[in-house]
């Protein structure tokens, strides 16, 4: 996209200072727009084996409209690739706002599988721009019900349309030099892509798993439908709910979303409980917006919505059981990938970094995320309230909380039941009962489970 003038002097601060990302993406998501020119058949037919989908500039605000995007959209049409179109706005109000949200959705190519409102620069004041950002977003609504995404780079977004975003689909958000830390469905990490297709440059932006907060499949941008209904011009079967991550528990660490407008009671988030991390000492189900839970924050005694935070291991676990496939990174920042992927269900003994803000797992070759919904820890941290355990397996109580073959105590057979009254962690991660006759017992998963 068309960056603007503060924009581009970050990137040129992020590249003296050597932060650019190297990322390597499986398949592109370019940005084109008539400055990658008017495409040729011969170009769109290759480029369909190197993009998961396209988003095609239509408009440098209401005024000017993109000289080849008819021309590219057509091809993508006749090549089957799917594609979004953006409106790189220019509005100055409210009204100009609506105006500019009529003419994109009369000059793009119906085919379109979304629309994009490309906000990031502007001469209005933060109110006026959220309303009127809101405006764009109200009139497109009123034309069509697929999926609307917001995009802007980090600090625009948040200054200029912290509150007007969050009534979009999604949002795809520009940052160079490192991840975003606000919730975002769609990265563009780098303005130099090359696209051997093309044989020139472009923007690429990455939606997997592991590059954003709030992931979408491929067929989400692709279904060319709304989170919730049909468009009127497609009978495609409307795309579910994508829910955020909404399994936490009492006790779990969770990070404040920058993103984070309201708390559940509708009272305003202030900026300074945001990007800080908060214990939950309660949950509740609720299904609301794009949650299925409350967590309960101490310290701001708040309900938040569980697509407000983020939560990530604190302190260390010892042993981690993976949720889904992970991607194992060379580095700490999650920017160079291993080329192994961990599997769903697998068992990693590992140790806890903060990077930054955020939290990862190191282990045997490299670095995974400690998010909570990518992985759950495999030690019992808490005492059951029935304080009865049941042996998986075959094992031993100790004397003491030192595991080792000469303080053992008893034998315990596969299915044997173990009072306990207390648990305790070792500096290493892992967790150990004390029994109700003051001897010890793991607290591993794979071995006791509790009743």
């Amino acid at each position: 996209m068309i960056i603007s003038k503060k924009w581009r002097w970050l990137v040129l601060l992020g590249s003296c200072a050597g932060l650019l990302l190297t990322v390597s993406a499986k398949a592109a998501v370019p940005d084109i727009s008539e400055w990658q020119g008017k495409l040729t058949s011969t170009q769109v037919s290759s480029l369909k084996s190197q993009a998961d989908f396209v988003i095609n500039r239509v408009q440098y605000g209401s005024s000017y409209e993109d000289l080849y995007h008819t021309n590219n959209e057509s091809l993508y049409v006749k090549y089957g690739i799917p594609f979004g179109s953006y409106d790189y706005s220019t509005f100055t109000s409210t009204a100009t706002a609506k105006a500019e949200a009529q003419k994109l959705y009369a000059r793009a190519n119906k085919n379109t599988k979304f629309y994009v409102l490309d906000f990031e620069t502007t001469s209005m004041s933060s109110s006026d721009a959220n309303a009127a950002v809101k405006a764009w977003y109200t009139e497109m609504r009123s034309l069509t019900n697929k999926k609307l995404i917001f995009y802007s780079y980090q600090s625009f977004a948040t200054t200029y349309a912290n509150t007007a975003r969050q009534s979009f689909d999604a949002q795809w958000i520009a940052n160079y030099s490192y991840q975003p830390t606000i919730s975002y469905s769609l990265w563009q990490y780098s303005s130099s892509y090359y696209l051997s297709s093309l044989g020139q440059y472009v923007d690429n932006s990455l939606y997997s798993s592991s590059s954003v907060t709030t992931y979408h499949p491929l067929s989400w941008w692709t279904s060319g439908t709304s989170a919730s209904t049909s468009d009127s011009t497609t009978t495609t079967t409307p795309a579910a709910t994508s829910y955020a991550y909404s399994s936490y528990t009492s006790g779990q660490h969770v990070y404040l979303n920058s993103g984070a407008s309201k708390y559940y009671d509708k009272t305003t988030v202030p900026s300074s409980a945001k990007q800080k991390y908060y214990k939950v000492t309660a949950v509740k189900s609720v299904t609301t917006s794009r949650s299925k839970q409350l967590v309960y924050l101490s310290g701001l005694n708040k309900w938040v919505l569980a697509q407000d935070v983020t939560g990530y291991w604190v302190g260390q676990h010892g042993v981690y059981k993976l949720r889904e496939d992970s991607t194992l990174f060379k580095d700490v920042d999650l920017t160079t990938k291993s080329g192994t992927t961990l599997k769903k269900n697998g068992i990693y003994s590992g140790t806890l970094v903060k990077r930054g803000n955020f939290y990862r797992i190191k282990i045997n070759g490299g670095y995974i995320t400690a998010k909570v919904s990518k992985s759950d820890h495999w030690y019992y941290e808490s005492l059951p309230s029935s304080k009865w355990l049941k042996t998986k397996t075959g094992l031993y109580t100790y004397k003491s909380s030192n595991f080792v073959k000469s303080n053992r105590n008893a034998y315990h057979a596969a299915g044997d039941r173990i009072k306990v009254t207390a648990i305790y962690s070792r500096s290493g991660g892992s967790r150990y009962y004390r029994t109700n006759k003051g001897n010890y017992v793991t607290a591993n998963r794979s071995l006791v489970v509790t009743q």
